[in-house]
């Protein structure tokens, strides 16, 4: 799956994995729009870097310098990544149903609702479910 513009450039500079990682762990921030709610993630990556910067926690020392090379005193804005994150979450329901799990152990795990796991779990081919999964069907 490709990742928005905002985060392919961070992408280029630290890699994806890390890209992903470090948009993960922003905080984000809740856009007022009456009716709608939307939340953005924001960084500042600063010109120079001190040891104690929560860019250097998050990434660590050389991928924080990267950073700081190739956008030092900029505020970057990316997007917050969460179709990408439900694509991967969703996914992996769906490996642990076929591999025999419970829905109910699935739910509990990956911090879901039982009813979210049943949804995904309906568009896993029957007889790919049912292979795997004979003692413990979807509920």
């Amino acid at each position: 799956m490709r990742l928005p513009a905002s985060v392919e450039e961070i992408a280029s500079v630290i890699g994806r994995d890390r890209a992903l990682y470090l948009i993960g762990q922003l905080p984000k921030c809740w856009a007022g729009i009456p009716g709608k709610k939307s939340s953005r993630v924001i960084m500042y990556v600063p010109k120079s870097l001190r040891p104690d910067h929560p860019l250097v926690s998050v990434l660590g020392w050389i991928d924080a310098n990267k950073l700081v090379a190739a956008f030092g005193g900029e505020i970057l804005t990316p997007a917050n990544c969460r179709e990408v994150y439900r694509r991967f979450r969703d996914q992996s329901i769906k490996a642990m149903l076929i591999s025999g799990m419970s829905a109910l152990e699935v739910a509990e795990l990956m911090e879901v609702s039982h009813r979210h796991v049943r949804n995904v779990s309906k568009e896993i081919p029957q007889e790919e479910l049912n292979g795997a999964n004979d003692n413990n069907p979807p509920e």
